[in-house]
C-alpha cells in the first residue's frame, strides 16, 4: 500500500450489531460516533467481529492508492467509483460537489466471512460526519448470505413488507400510509437488510436510511417483497420469479466484476425470491393503496 504511516493512533473499537453480525469500527481519536450506528451499538462483543472497519488519516502527499488511472475502473456513479487494485476493492467517495478531497476505502479481496475495510479520510477534514458513506458494508454483507436493498421496510403485525422502486416512486409514502392506517412500524426508510437464513428470511434496519433517518435496530421475519409503480388506480398482481429478479438487482449493488461475490450475492436473492411472496402494486398515494395491497397479504 502507498500510504504513509498514520500519524493518528486509532481509538477504542466501537462495536455494533448489525444484520445478526458483530461489526467493529475502529476511529480516530476525537471523531464524534455515527448518529445513525449507535442505535445498534452492542456491549460485551464475544469472538471476533465478522466485519471490521478501520479509520486512517492521510495526507494530500501520502495518498493510500496510485493515481486512478493505474487502476482498473468497474464501477461508478455520481458520488463513488470504485476499483480493482492490487488484490483489494477500491472506493473512491466524493465528499462535497467542487472539493477535489475524497475518502478511500480498500477492501481484500480475500476471506470474506472476517471481512475488513481500512477508510482512509483527508487529514485536514477529520470533522467530515458523513464517513459511514464510505464503508464497503454492502459488499461484507454478501458473503454471509445477505444484501442491501434500496427499499423501506415495515413491521406489520410482526410481518415484515418491503417496498422497492426507483426514487421518488413512493416507497416512503406507502410505508408511511401504512404507518398512519394500520399501525406499522417503519423500520428503515431508504435501505434495509435481506438475510437469508437456515430458519427463513429476515429483514433488518440498517444504519443507512438516507432522508428518512429511521435507523430502527430490528429484525421481522420477511413476509412480502412489493414492487412499486404510480398509477391511478390500485392493483396488484404476483410477480413472476424473473420479473422480481430484475426490480431486485435494480435494487441492489451487486458486484458484476468480481465472480466470487457474485455468486455468493446471487445466492442469497435466489433464496429470498424463492422463499418470499412477491408483487406488484400499481397504486396511488392514498389509503385505497394500503387496502388494494392488504387484501394480498392477509
Amino acid at each position: 500500500m502507498r500510504a504513509g504511516k498514520d500519524r493518528f493512533a486509532l481509538s477504542k473499537p466501537r462495536t455494533y450489531r448489525i444484520a445478526d453480525l458483530s461489526v467493529e469500527l475502529r476511529d480516530l481519536p476525537g471523531m464524534k460516533p455515527l448518529p445513525s450506528f449507535e442505535p445498534f451499538a452492542a456491549e460485551n462483543p464475544v469472538g471476533a467481529p465478522d466485519c471490521s472497519i478501520e479509520l486512517h488519516a492521510y495526507s494530500a502527499n501520502h495518498p493510500p492508492v496510485p493515481p486512478e488511472a493505474e487502476m482498473e475502473l468497474v464501477s461508478e456513479d455520481i458520488v463513488n467509483r470504485l476499483y480493482q487494485w492490487n488484490g483489494y476493492i477500491v472506493k473512491r467517495t466524493a465528499m462535497r460537489v467542487g472539493d477535489d478531497r475524497c475518502m478511500w476505502t480498500l477492501m481484500p479481496q480475500g476471506d470474506l466471512t472476517r471481512a475488513r475495510a481500512d477508510v482512509y479520510m483527508p487529514e485536514d477534514w477529520l470533522d467530515y460526519d458523513a464517513y459511514g458513506n464510505a464503508f464497503l458494508f454492502e459488499k461484507m454483507l454478501l458473503a454471509h448470505g445477505a444484501v442491501m436493498l434500496h427499499c423501506s421496510l415495515i413491521d406489520w403485525n410482526g410481518k415484515g413488507v418491503a417496498f422497492t422502486a426507483p426514487s421518488q416512486t413512493g416507497k416512503s409514502t406507502q410505508a408511511r400510509l401504512w404507518q398512519q392506517r394500520r399501525g406499522a412500524r417503519i423500520i428503515n426508510g431508504d435501505r434495509a437488510i435481506l438475510r437469508a437464513l437456515p430458519d427463513g428470511v429476515f429483514a433488518y434496519g440498517s444504519p443507512w436510511a438516507g432522508s428518512s433517518e429511521l435507523y430502527v435496530n430490528a429484525r421481522v421475519p420477511l413476509s412480502a417483497l412489493v414492487v412499486l409503480a404510480q398509477a391511478k388506480e390500485n392493483s396488484t398482481r404476483a410477480l413472476t420469479h424473473d420479473e422480481a429478479l430484475r426490480y431486485f438487482l435494480i435494487g441492489t449493488s451487486l458486484p458484476m466484476w468480481d465472480e466470487r461475490l457474485l455468486d455468493a450475492g446471487l445466492a442469497a436473492i435466489e433464496r429470498i425470491l424463492t422463499d418470499v411472496p412477491l408483487y406488484y402494486l400499481a397504486c396511488t398515494p392514498d389509503e385505497r393503496a394500503v387496502e388494494a395491497l392488504e387484501a394480498r397479504l392477509i
